[in-house]
């Protein structure tokens, strides 16, 4: 009975991170593609932003989406190879999502900071060379998880999981001893904890500024509104992460701390840690004002090209016999 409780939750859990947050990353991109094609380029935060959406869109993908597979009662969807890969573009993704997130976060400090002769320099520096930032952050990610290709298989058919084994039931990611799973483990800890305090740092900042500054300062005179606008979202989507990644961590150190893991820890791990990229999205449009207004008049277009295409209606019908 217990076990049927856990596989109802997980599915239904991974499911709603599946049907809300595949759509809404989409969207984001889709709507990103469409601004770069009418306006030529798209603003620095924008082009961030874009990069989380398309991040988060792997991890559900990878990730949220085997788990409802597994859920719903597929086995052994993939084999060795698939496994390799699959694990290895998650982790990528959310590497790239905590990452990119905390680069937003840094970008919108330097943006709010007072027109000062350093941060002036920075501010013309830094947008000119986001996607050198971006790539530097892929190649450092890429270095951390080489491990993943090496050490993730299918499970085994007679279900026997070895020790020191994370066991995500599609697949598994077998370290060779216990030096191994304890230093990759913190590695990856170390790595989110240095971003997410970066996270924190910028977020602090920025309301500093925003609270001392009281939008009389001259880098947010004539755009003040704007800039605390996307100061807000950034803070908001900021204070998410931090608190999924708390409780995330919370069961990772439980998970390090022990040599076979349970399936409902690392259900449960996984899960929040997959929140984030479902949840993002959402933020991002909520927050985004010519994103918002994107989406709905492309939800006003399309339903007026519905009603002209009605048989038997005319665009005369208003003139009177």
């Amino acid at each position: 009975m217990q076990m049927e409780v856990r596989v109802i939750l997980k599915a239904a859990g991974f499911m709603c991170l599946v049907v809300v947050g595949l759509p809404a990353n989409l969207c984001v991109l889709l709507l990103f593609c469409q601004l770069r094609l009418l306006h030529g380029r798209l603003p620095p935060s924008n082009f961030i932003l874009s990069n989380l959406a398309a991040a988060n869109l792997v991890v559900l993908l990878c990730r949220s989406l085997p788990q409802t597979l597994f859920a719903l009662g597929s086995r052994r969807f993939m084999n060795d190879w698939g496994c390799k890969v699959v694990i290895f573009a998650y982790r990528m993704g959310r590497a790239m999502s905590i990452s990119v997130t905390a680069l937003l976060g840094c970008y919108q400090s330097v943006s709010v900071a007072p027109a000062t002769l350093h941060w002036t320099i920075i501010k013309r520096w830094l947008p000119t060379r986001l996607t050198y930032v971006i790539v530097f952050l892929f190649a450092l990610n890429f270095m951390i998880h080489t491990g993943s290709i090496l050490f993730t298989e299918a499970p085994p058919v007679n279900g026997s999981i070895p020790e020191y084994t994370l066991n995500l039931e599609f697949c598994i990611v077998v370290y060779p001893g216990a030096e191994v799973y304890v230093s990759h483990g913190t590695a990856n800890t170390v790595r989110d904890v240095f971003f997410v305090a970066l996270m924190v740092l910028a977020a602090v900042y920025i309301l500093l500024i925003l609270y001392r500054h009281q939008q009389q300062v001259k880098g947010l005179r004539g755009a003040s509104k704007a800039s605390a606008g996307a100061s807000q979202a950034v803070l908001l989507l900021v204070c998410t992460y931090v608190a999924l990644f708390g409780l995330e961590n919370v069961l990772w150190g439980y998970t390090l701390s022990v040599s076979r893991v349970q399936p409902a820890i690392s259900d449960a791990r996984v899960f929040f840690a997959s929140c984030y990229s479902a949840l993002s999205p959402v933020l991002i449009i909520a927050s985004n004002r010519r994103l918002a207004g994107n989406l709905l008049c492309f939800k006003c277009e399309k339903k007026a090209n519905e009603d002209t295409s009605v048989p038997g209606q005319s665009n005369n019908s208003h003139v009177s016999s």
